[in-house]
């Protein structure tokens, strides 16, 4: 009879206990994968004792705790079936009833473990601004602690119809710029909160936005992106401070910039007149620098809704990608120019209509209701003004820009010098065409007019060897695919 060796058997036994232990927590870990999210994260109602719901997402949550509420706020009720939860606010505020707080709520899964959530409650202080009436590529938000509504089953200016299944925020320059991104009942909502303030021992916040760009896209129920919207938040309203020149009322800042630096030499200043950077005919603007003087040749800073950083997308333009329909669905994309097509961001032809001369706006023009890309004709009533035509190099070189003169009025208007992204890789480009001192900057702003392969924009830039020789072009050719910065006209 052959001898059993029982510390051998022992060992064996020992390893099979560690397998099924391995594979019991395997098991469990595979069973207490969970989700329990809240996707608007907040309820705002617009008066008081109005009762609201929020719609949530579950998966293996078999119960769902509410653990605090504010003062005066009421849970109505939690449905795991439907996914809602439902609060009322106060009627009344005579004790400690609080306008605004968050629901904190726990799930449980069928072994007990958890998952929390909160959700943002408030009583809305200040009347929605209401965007349903007219539908735009770019809505501007201004006024804090304010919710803004948009139509998301409609596209560009013509209004036309969009089988819109959710939206979503895609990009924005900052966490938190915008919040509480809502489609409900066939009406698409975000709010604009007040900007914190810079000193952390002042717990009061001024009454201001924290200025910045966001896209909120549409997608369809393949989960394709089938429109989207750009998101102006700014801290005046860019209408109130236009000017006249040749006769037209133009926008005093870029297209996406929270100031005009109007010439001083402030870092910061600089930075924020650049704004966003546009293809010729796309209607989705592009993060320009991280840094007023291009440094590093950075892209600024993109988040996607969860707070991550994202980074702007670089596609080569082909017969799949060099398209409208791509470019609609892609607005985090640049689309590099196309040999071919003398460097279009479009394959094959152009489309001259994208950004028509005349007639209505269409439905590619970037920017907001009741105004449109700017045409040459504005420009060619501009030159650089005689004060800053004579002015020492190493003093114009701070400005990053020029103060141009209505030739028709001796008025001057500041154009910030915001340089491009190249038509052929996408990168940034500030740097003037001098091969001796090839110090920034340049300027280019499109218009809507074209001139056979090219579009054509206003350019200038600062010559460093003498003043005789600073650039200024009204109508200056440049392949479609550059982006460049934009004057809105109103229309």
């Amino acid at each position: 009879m052959k001898k059993v060796n029982f510390r051998y058997m022992k060992n064996i036994l020992r390893a099979v206990v560690v397998v099924v232990a391995l594979a019991a927590a395997v098991a469990c870990e595979k069973t207490e994968v969970k989700q329990f999210v809240v996707p608007s994260g907040s309820i705002l109602l617009t008066a008081p004792g109005q009762t609201g719901t929020a719609s949530f997402l579950t998966h293996n949550i078999t119960s769902i705790r509410v653990v605090s509420y504010p003062d005066g706020w009421r849970v109505d009720d939690i449905d795991l079936y439907e996914g809602t939860i439902t609060v009322t606010a106060p009627s009344t505020f005579d004790d400690d009833e609080a306008t605004e707080g968050k629901v904190s709520l726990i799930g449980y899964t069928p072994t007990g473990a958890t998952q929390s959530v909160s959700v943002y409650v408030a009583i809305l202080q200040n009347p929605d601004v209401d965007y349903r009436q007219t539908p735009s590529n770019c809505y501007i938000a201004t006024k804090p602690d304010t919710r803004y509504l948009f139509d998301p089953f409609r596209r560009g200016t013509s209004g036309e119809p969009l089988q819109t299944e959710s939206v979503e925020l895609l990009w924005q320059s900052s966490n938190n710029l915008v919040k509480y991104l809502t489609f409900k009942d066939g009406v698409a909502s975000f709010y604009i909160e007040k900007a914190e303030s810079e000193d952390k021992d002042d717990k009061e916040k001024p009454d201001a936005v924290t200025p910045g760009n966001a896209v909120i896209a549409a997608r369809n129920a393949a989960g394709d992106i089938i429109w989207s919207w750009h998101i102006w938040v700014t801290t005046t309203d860019p209408a109130a401070d236009a000017v006249e020149i040749a006769g037209r009322t133009v926008m005093n800042r870029n297209l996406g910039a929270n100031v005009n630096s109007n010439g001083e030499a402030d870092e910061e200043k600089i930075l924020h007149s650049y704004g966003m950077y546009y293809q010729w005919g796309r209607k989705d603007p592009l993060v320009g620098a991280a840094s007023y003087d291009f440094s590093g040749n950075t892209d600024a800073r993109m988040y996607n809704s969860a707070g991550r950083r994202i980074y702007l997308q670089y596609t080569a333009s082909d017969a799949s990608t060099g398209t409208v329909e791509y470019a609609v669905a892609h607005p985090d994309a640049m689309i590099t120019g196309a040999e071919n097509n003398g460097f279009d961001w479009l394959y094959s032809q152009h489309d001259d209509t994208l950004w028509p001369e005349t007639g209505a706006k269409s439905d590619y023009d970037p920017c907001p209701a009741g105004w449109r890309v700017a045409a040459g004709d504005i420009f060619a009533a501009l030159t650089i003004s005689p004060e800053d035509d004579g002015m020492d190099w190493m003093q114009a070189k701070k400005m990053y820009g020029w103060h141009l003169e209505d030739t028709s009025t001796g008025k001057t208007y500041f154009f910030t010098a915001g340089g491009r992204r190249n038509y052929f890789d996408g990168r940034l480009d500030n740097v003037n065409s001098n091969p001796d001192r090839p110090l920034p900057w340049t300027g280019y702003y499109w218009s809507c007019n074209v001139s056979g392969d090219d579009a054509r924009c206003m350019f200038f830039d600062l010559n460093t060897v003498t003043r005789t020789y600073n650039g200024y072009e009204p109508h200056h050719n440049l392949q479609r695919a550059n982006a460049t910065p934009l004057r809105c006209v109103k229309q």
